[in-house]
């Protein structure tokens, strides 16, 4: 409790900081899950980590700045909490939380940053990757927004691949035109 106490502590004095500097958005990158599940459990993730977010995130969201949490792996248990303590922008795995998870706990709750699943990438065939994309697409866009799709291409993803999801991003995520 005391490091966690000194941390928060630490942070609120960057946070007022930048908040004084008039930031327009708040950053927050934490890894809370596993491929399957969370690095402990959701009451130790509430009784430890919960309350230094209230602080945090609070402080950011009482000054009217929205709140980017990235965070890998497995988290559907602990997104109800994020979005509580102010989160606005969250940054999920779609492999590790599988895209019916997200759609029941964030889809229309909070804005997604979602990042593609990378570790198909490498395997898949264009055509399997234009399918990944479009049903993560299909599965959690909304008219009115909250949808930001990521895709992080490693060494071991040929070109043609890198095209494939280029391509098909630029066919789905076109904006209205004015």
């Amino acid at each position: 409790n005391a490091l966690l106490d000194r941390i928060t502590e630490i942070q609120l004095k960057l946070i007022h900081r930048y908040l004084d500097l008039g930031v327009d958005g708040a950053y927050f990158g934490d890894d809370y899950g596993a491929q399957k599940n969370l690095l402990f459990s959701p009451r130790m993730w509430r009784k430890y980590i919960k309350p230094t977010y209230e602080a945090m995130h609070g402080r950011c969201r009482d000054a009217g700045v929205p709140v980017y949490q990235h965070t890998d792996g497995q988290i559907l248990e602990i997104v109800p909490d994020l979005i509580e303590v102010g989160v606005r922008i969250l940054n999920p795995q779609i492999r590790a939380n599988g895209l019916a998870g997200l759609q029941e706990v964030a889809k229309g709750k909070v804005v997604l940053h979602q990042d593609l699943d990378r570790q198909l990438f490498p395997f898949a065939t264009p055509s399997e990757i234009e399918d990944h994309i479009g049903e993560v697409y299909e599965g959690l866009y909304m008219p009115e927004g909250g949808l930001m799709l990521h895709a992080e291409c490693e060494p071991d993803v040929s070109l043609d691949k890198v095209d494939a999801i280029c391509t098909t991003l630029e066919r789905l995520c076109r904006p209205p035109l004015l």
